[in-house]
């Protein structure tokens, strides 16, 4: 039997979406599993180059339409730009985002392929 901190007992619902051209996430699926409405109080923070926690509560707020905005000096402290691609964890049990840029996600997806062509030449 697994313990109950066990990774397999973690629900995370993932998304990838093009920031439109006014800064805004618009991901129904991954936003919705997390249940905040139009008006939901919400602190987005940069936690390294790249990566962003979106959490409740806090002092921005889900748009009218249900999106994501993220303020043009967050973008620019992560150096996310209009029309980057970002992938999106959502953990609904703690109530929080994950927001990883284009440049986070290169670098893991980079090691990872560096260790699978170390594997395959041994």
């Amino acid at each position: 039997m697994m313990p109950a901190t066990s990774l397999s007992q973690v629900r995370v619902v993932f998304g990838s979406v093009l920031v439109n051209h006014n800064g805004r996430i618009a991901e129904r699926a991954v936003l919705g599993s997390l249940g905040w409405a139009s008006g939901t109080p919400i602190d987005i923070r940069v936690v390294r180059p790249g990566i962003l926690a979106v959490e409740t509560p806090g002092g921005y707020a889900i748009s009218r339409n249900g999106q994501l905005q993220i303020p043009a000096a967050i973008r620019r402290s992560a150096g996310l730009q209009i029309g980057h691609r970002v992938l999106l964890a959502a953990y609904p049990d703690s109530n929080r985002l994950i927001v990883l840029c284009q440049t986070p996600l290169h670098a893991l997806v980079a090691g990872i392929a560096a260790e699978i062509d170390r594997g395959e030449r041994s």
